[in-house]
């Protein structure tokens, strides 16, 4: 479990990720408490379909989980001079920037959120709980191809954000390269995990997109109900999530 606080507007904060408690009382007295991916249902929070893999399995098993298309391009991707990954574990506020502003050019292509400031100084917080993984495949002059984001508490790690401009490009070979580049730089980050004696990694959610929802499932895993959201402790902590929701529905 982990856990990071701050104060917004005078309104004590707290975000719990992997809970496995049925008391959120327990972990904090906060005024508002984020719950990410719990194991257990708590009031207030909404059921959401993630994948787990489990990372006990043996490198070869996790390989052969992994479909044959994706497996045939992480072969090719591993002999690509092109192609570098690189694993950040305690990432410069210079990284998480360059990270930002990478994310925000395919949030506006696709109108989806961007990471915005609140976002942004989560990535902080959670680097400072030494917490936060950042992975990334560059070209050979160094630019980012695509990005990974995890939190990671020494036993689960999960997904925070996955982006590449795949769909961005009219260029052929370069969406060869990125659709390599980005099964490559998955496959090297469950190894890592399991390396390091992480036992699960966490795709962050199964979303009703169908390209996202079927790029995750290609790497095999067992799909899971986990349960996220925003549970108030006080009147201030119920105020603010009454507004949070009605800011969000006139989006």
């Amino acid at each position: 479990m982990l856990t990071v606080s701050r104060k917004l507007w005078g309104i004590n904060i707290a975000q719990i990720y992997f809970p496995r408690e049925r008391s959120v009382s327990m972990y904090s007295s906060a005024d508002l408490v984020g719950i990410t991916q719990s194991s257990v249902p708590l009031k207030g929070l909404n059921p959401i379909e993630t994948l787990h893999k489990d990372l006990t399995k043996s490198a070869d098993e996790l390989f052969m989980n992994i479909s044959k298309s994706t497996r045939k391009q992480i072969r090719q991707a591993e002999n690509d001079p092109d192609i570098q990954v690189v694993i950040q574990t305690e990432p410069a506020d210079e990284e998480i920037f360059r990270f930002r502003d990478f994310y925000n050019q395919l949030a506006e292509a696709k109108k989806t959120y961007p990471c915005n400031a609140f976002n942004l100084e989560t990535l902080k917080l959670v680097r400072d709980k030494k917490a936060l993984i950042i992975t990334k495949t560059v070209d050979q002059q160094q630019q980012p191809l695509c990005y990974r984001v995890y939190t990671a508490d020494g036993s689960r790690a999960m997904a925070l954000y996955s982006a590449s401009h795949f769909r961005q490009s009219d260029d052929n070979e370069y969406k060869r390269l990125v659709s390599k580049a980005h099964r490559l730089l998955q496959w090297e980050d469950i190894l890592w995990f399991k390396n390091n004696g992480y036992q699960i990694l966490d795709s962050g959610g199964l979303t009703d997109d169908p390209n996202v929802r079927n790029f995750k499932l290609e790497f095999g895993g067992e799909i899971v109900t986990e349960y996220s959201g925003y549970v108030p402790n006080t009147l201030l902590g119920r105020a603010a999530l009454q507004a949070r929701k009605w800011r969000l529905a006139r989006k």
